[in-house]
């Protein structure tokens, strides 16, 4: 039996392996319509309702700053749109123009085929019960991070 640091140690790489595999999955879907991964996850976290860069950090699960740049890159393209934030002078909300859309739109025909790939591969319930599982395990790695004071 694996001792509880070697487990660790596997999830780790199962992880960084997988996150590895997706980012090259998404940049061979965004590459053709002239975005990155980063570009689709900023602007996609605007498409529902406008967002502060923080509120998209916190969101996806990286830095600020790094929200912040690629978002100083959309706005410079008119793909992101900025207003003032009635509930900070100093936090924009940022959200997606028409052309942000269009440009997320193209991507849908082929993210939707890499999906029911997936999800015939695992089976529905089987992907769906991953997801949840994986939704509880990023909580537990909120809750138990050692960024976090103990």
């Amino acid at each position: 039996m694996a001792s509880e640091s070697a487990l660790g140690a596997e999830l780790t790489l199962s992880l960084f392996k997988l996150n590895g595999q997706m980012l090259s999955a998404g940049e061979a879907l965004t590459r053709p319509v002239g975005l990155t991964v980063a570009r689709w996850q900023v602007l996609g976290a605007c498409l529902r309702e406008p967002q502060t860069a923080s509120g998209i950090s916190r969101q996806m699960g990286i830095s600020r700053q790094a929200v912040q740049r690629v978002a100083n890159r959309l706005l410079a393209e008119s793909l992101l749109a900025s207003s003032d934030n009635p509930a900070h002078k100093r936090a924009p909300l940022l959200a997606a123009t028409q052309a942000g859309r269009d440009a997320i739109k193209r991507i849908a025909p082929e993210q939707t085929a890499f999906s029911q790939r997936i999800v015939k591969a695992f089976g529905r319930a089987k992907l769906e019960s991953l997801i949840s599982e994986l939704q509880r395990l990023s909580a537990v790695i909120d809750e138990t991070s050692p960024e976090r004071k103990h």
